[in-house]
C-alpha cells in the first residue's frame, strides 16, 4: 500500500475533544494519503459502520481500521470491540487500542477480544507526531490490510 497507493481510512473512535484534534494535527502531517473520520462514543461508531441514524446516507467504503479509546461514557472501548468482533462482516476491520490506560489487564483483555494492536496515548504533542508517523508507516507500508 506504499505511498502512491490508496487512501487510508481511519475511524478515530474518541470522547475526548482535545484527543481529536491532537490526533487530527498528527495525522495532517503524514505523507500517505487518509481520511480521518471520528465518532464521539461507541455508539456513534456503531451508527457509523452499520450506516444507521445520522449515518444512513454515508457512501463510500467502511474504514480500513478503528482507532478505538477505551475509556468512554456509555458504552466502553471493550465491549465496542467485542460487538465488532461478533459481527460477520465488521469483525474483519483491525481495531488498534488507543487509550490513555497502560493497565496490563486492559491489554490482555484487548488482545483477548480481538484487537489488532494496543498503544498508550504519548502525553505530548511531539511523541503523538512520533506514535502517528510510525502508526502509518506500518499501517500503510509493512501490514497488508483487508478489502471489502
Amino acid at each position: 500500500m506504499g505511498t502512491d497507493g490508496p487512501c487510508l481510512h481511519i475511524l478515530l473512535v474518541d470522547d475526548s475533544e482535545d484527543d481529536v484534534l491532537l490526533a487530527r494535527r498528527a495525522f495532517s502531517g503524514l505523507e500517505k494519503p487518509h481520511v480521518l473520520h471520528t465518532a464521539c462514543c461507541a455508539e456513534e461508531a456503531l451508527e457509523y459502520l452499520e450506516r444507521r441514524g445520522r449515518h444512513s446516507g454515508r457512501a463510500g467504503r467502511q474504514p480500513d481500521m478503528l482507532l478505538l479509546d477505551l475509556n468512554m461514557p456509555g458504552m466502553g472501548g471493550l465491549e465496542l470491540l467485542k460487538r465488532l468482533k461478533a459481527d460477520p462482516v465488521l469483525r474483519k476491520i483491525p481495531v488498534v487500542i488507543l487509550t490513555t490506560s497502560a493497565t496490563q489487564d486492559d491489554v490482555n483483555r484487548c488482545y483477548e477480544s480481538g484487537a489488532a494492536s494496543y498503544i498508550t496515548k504519548p502525553s505530548t504533542m511531539e511523541e503523538f507526531g512520533l506514535m502517528t508517523r510510525a502508526f502509518a508507516h506500518y499501517w500503510a507500508r509493512v501490514s497488508d490490510l483487508p478489502s471489502e
